[in-house]
Order: structure tokens, then C-alpha cells, then sequence
């Protein structure tokens, strides 16, 4: 069974964003680790980059992203990273763990520059509310995404 870890050096910004509740409404950010380093997953995703665990810490189990059917991110991103369907045979399911690894944390890397550039933001969340807008702004003025959101029904 596979492990996901994150590097050391990014324990700070995950204990800030799984175990420290927010000012706001005294909630954590996320629910656990697994979720975290689902997150920082599609950040680095998103950005297009991946990173090697060096110092690897805290790893999950595998059977944690089964349990929250968390697994289907791994697999979506190691299909998108190798586009082949070969990723899934079942001599690549490390391999596939390991490029989720790699992008959750790079992810990690970019949260945590994100909260370098943003001190007065004691908790994170508005700084990352704020990336998330910015993100999705993006996302919806660029020419890949011209959706009619009148037109959707539901």
C-alpha cells in the first residue's frame, strides 16, 4: 500500500491549516491531513508544478483517501500528468501515488509563499480565499472558459 507524505519543512503551514481553528468561526480549515494534501494537490495542479518529498513526514496511508474517496484525485492526476490510461495498470499504482505526492507538495510550497507574502494574515484564510478568487477569476475571463452561467439550470 502506498504513503503520501509532505516534505518537513512544510509542517508549520500544515498544522496552521488542520489543526488551528480560524478567528473567524473557530473551524479549522481543513478537516485533516488527507484533505490537505488533497488541496495542495490541485494547487499544484493547477499551477503546473510538481516537487520530490525530500525530508518525507507524517504519511497517510493509502486506505485514508479510500476512505473519503479522496483516491479518485490521485488517479485524476496522474492520468492528466502521464495522458495515458497506462498509469492505471496495476504495476503504475505507486508511480500514481507518487506524481500526487509531488504535486501536493509543490502545492505546499505555494501556500506557504502565498502566507510568507501575507503576514498580517494570522490564520490564512483570507489569504487563501483571496488565491481562490484570483484563480477563479482567471479561470472565467480566459477563452477556454466562455460559459454561460444564465444558461445553466438546476
Amino acid at each position: 500500500m502506498a504513503q503520501v507524505g509532505r516534505d518537513k519543512k512544510y509542517t508549520r503551514i500544515a498544522e496552521l491549516l488542520v489543526n488551528k481553528e480560524t478567528d473567524y468561526c473557530s473551524q479549522k480549515i481543513l478537516p485533516g491531513y488527507y484533505s490537505l494534501m488533497v488541496f495542495s494537490a490541485m494547487i499544484g495542479f493547477h499551477f503546473g508544478e510538481k516537487s520530490i518529498v525530500i525530508d518525507k513526514s507524517n504519511e497517510i496511508k493509502q486506505e485514508t483517501f479510500e476512505n473519503t474517496q479522496s483516491d479518485i484525485y490521485v488517479y485524476l492526476c496522474a492520468l492528466q500528468d502521464q495522458k495515458s490510461g497506462e498509469i492505471f495498470r496495476e504495476s503504475n499504482e505507486n508511480e500514481c501515488w507518487k506524481i500526487f505526492e509531488s504535486y501536493a507538495n509543490s502545492g505546499l510550497e505555494i501556500i506557504d509563499n502565498w502566507l510568507l507574502d501575507t503576514p498580517g494574515d494570522i490564520d490564512g484564510v483570507d489569504t487563501i480565499l483571496n488565491e481562490m478568487k484570483k484563480t477563479a477569476a482567471e479561470l472565467l475571463s480566459s477563452d477556454e472558459s466562455k460559459v454561460d452561467l444564465d444558461a445553466l439550470e438546476f
